[in-house]
């Protein structure tokens, strides 16, 4: 009898990751070309709402993908944090909230950064599947993202 006969697998705890979702896939690249049409479009109005439509969908990519994790290793979604990174994502993204429109809005965005970086590593390394740390961490870097993006490349007129 061989090897494998005698001890049969067990599944990894690290599930295989399969393709990117197609929604996720359109929904990044819609929003990639959205938000690059800014600079195509002469009406510095349109330009703004296309800038933020882009920006809206990459946000909507994001969530699916990170969502999608969630899935396919096999957990349920919740509504409060099961670990102390997702707690600490959340704090942050409250943080940086409160302080955005106080002369202290530097450390906000900071604060946003951190809110979503520590919210992917709640995911992927915690395993944590609270929506509210999916969602909000993830909107507080796409927004500084867009902000910082926005004032770099198309600054003030």
């Amino acid at each position: 009898m061989s090897t494998l006969q005698q001890h049969p697998q067990t599944s990894s705890p690290h599930p295989a990751r399969g393709p990117v979702s197609p929604w996720a896939l359109g929904l990044g690249i819609g929003g990639l070309l959205v938000a690059a049409a800014t600079f195509v479009v002469p009406n510095p109005d349109a330009a703004g709402v296309c800038w933020t439509a882009g920006f809206a969908l990459l946000f909507a990519a994001l969530v699916v993908v990170v969502v999608g994790v969630v899935h396919a290793r096999g957990d349920r979604l919740s509504v409060l944090p099961t670990s102390t990174a997702g707690w600490v994502a959340l704090t942050c993204f409250v943080a940086g909230a409160a302080l955005i429109f106080t002369p202290l809005a530097e450390i906000s965005l900071a604060l946003g950064l951190f809110a979503a970086a520590a919210g992917v590593s709640a995911v992927s390394i915690s395993r944590e599947r609270s929506l509210p740390v999916i969602m909000l961490p993830l909107l507080g870097g796409t927004f500084v993202l867009a902000f910082l993006l926005g004032e770099l490349l198309i600054g003030h007129e």
